[in-house]
């Protein structure tokens, strides 16, 4: 390849490096966590979700985000939004009766201490997570009366308050499972995934045409509180135990991360594999991830989180306690397979 060489004066090249940092530094980083209740991994993979397919394909997504706590709603929520497990939040019911949250609060209130003026806000389809959470961490608390209303309600707040994190529960998979089945082949439970697919896909419509959107830095996060079996969940299957996890963000390597099942906290007849949780994106990594990128030196170290930050995953460069992982190729994946998992990276494909 011929080469070709620029001059340029230096005054001119240092005013070109000022202005595209000053670029960058205009941009104010955000949060958005769509979570979706009572969504099994494998009736995801089977419905048609395009807009979900969009993120995952920006980002890190996995397969494998083993439920490390009981597959109740009040738990996984708890566990999402703290950062820490069902031992330390103390949340093992739906009523979330002796909850730690004073110690434990739901991950805004780290935000508001390092800076009074971070705002947030949560949308909830449920109401005892609606009710808890308006006591403990949010800025805004609102509920509406279903999905819909709820996607109303989070237009309103993106045009109105325009918070630095906003959350999203869709509850009417969950709904669905409960009175239909938690199954792949069950056509409901699959038109209700759609169904939240495309409301997503309304809400970033919505978040992307504000005239804000162009000096804002988004990081967008997904994930479900359990799966679940028959119309029931609580227990300790592989069907409400295997959830997945999203991260999407220009900035993300594009992964794919299954992981060994790692055990229980909760269940005695899966002894933990403690070693195990740390190799792959769980629940409780939500609210690192989110305050890693929120806070303006990243994640302290300070914070009593269970969750650790996916935000510096870099591709041949795991951590040495991951162990040795041979590599291999396909197409345009690098595929890295250790012991306790396995690692795609798609390479060079993204959309600028």
């Amino acid at each position: 390849m011929d080469k070709i060489s620029f001059k340029i004066s230096l005054p001119i090249f240092l005013f070109s490096l000022a202005c595209l940092a000053n670029f960058h530094a205009q941009k104010t980083n955000k949060v958005l966590i769509l979570g979706i209740d009572g969504c099994r991994v494998d009736a995801l993979e089977k419905a048609n979700t395009p807009n979900l397919d969009s993120l995952r394909s920006h980002g890190i997504f996995c397969s494998t985000s083993w439920h490390l706590g009981k597959t109740k709603s009040g738990p996984g929520w708890s566990s999402m939004l703290t950062g820490v497990w069902d031992p330390k939040h103390r949340v093992h019911d739906n009523r979330f009766s002796n909850h730690n949250f004073k110690q434990h609060p739901f991950f805004p209130s780290y935000l508001t201490k390092e800076n009074p003026a971070f705002t947030s806000a949560i949308i909830v389809g449920w109401k005892s997570l609606y009710h808890i959470s308006s006591k403990f961490g949010w800025g805004e608390s609102h509920t509406a009366k279903n999905d819909d209303g709820c996607l109303l309600k989070t237009n309103e707040v993106l045009q109105n308050s325009n918070p630095d994190v906003l959350m999203i529960h869709f509850d009417n998979v969950d709904f669905t499972g409960h009175t239909s089945g938690f199954e792949p082949d069950n056509e409901k439970y699959i038109r209700a995934i759609e169904t939240v697919d495309a409301q997503i896909g309304k809400l970033l419509y919505a978040l992307k045409n504000r005239p804000e959107y162009l000096n804002e830095n988004w990081l967008i996060l997904s994930s479900t509180d359990h799966g679940g079996t028959g119309l029931n969940h609580s227990g300790n299957s592989v069907a409400e135990r295997k959830i997945w996890w999203l991260a999407s963000s220009p900035s993300l390597p594009v992964l794919e991360i299954t992981a060994t099942d790692p055990g229980s906290l909760f269940y005695p007849e899966l002894p933990l594999k403690s070693e195990l949780p740390t190799q792959y994106p769980a629940i409780v990594d939500i609210t690192a991830t989110a305050l890693d990128h929120l806070l303006p030196g990243g994640l302290d170290p300070k914070i009593p989180l269970d969750g650790k930050s996916w935000l510096h995953l870099n591709p041949p460069q795991f951590p040495e306690t991951w162990g040795a992982f041979t590599v291999s190729e396909n197409d345009n994946k690098a595929i890295f397979t250790g012991k306790n998992l396995t690692i795609q990276q798609t390479i060079d494909t993204r959309k600028k």
